[in-house]
């Protein structure tokens, strides 16, 4: 009679164990997902900081080559050498 109990008792413990296996594995792969979600993002957030810290770090020389074409284009059409290609009219 006892083995008998073992048995039904290891049987029992065998059906626990694939279930607690079942529910690890869907638990493992929910947290995997949103572990890479959130890495994601946190990648996207440095990204985005380190770009913003590049143009702020570098603000005054995007100003002066603005201001130089702004300049350039001003004095160009100033000069009425605006004129790309095409046939001269004298």
């Amino acid at each position: 009679m006892s083995s008998l109990s073992a048995s039904l008792q290891n049987l029992l413990s065998a059906i626990l164990s694939i279930f607690s296996s079942i529910f690890h594995t869907f638990y493992a792969a929910f947290d995997t997902l949103f572990t890479t979600a959130s890495n994601l993002l946190h990648s996207i957030a440095d990204l985005m900081s380190g770009f913003v810290g590049f143009v702020l770090g570098n603000i005054v020389i995007i100003g002066f080559l603005v201001a130089a074409f702004v300049g350039y284009s001003a004095y160009q059409q100033k000069a009425g050498r605006n004129k790309r290609g095409g046939l001269k009219t004298s």
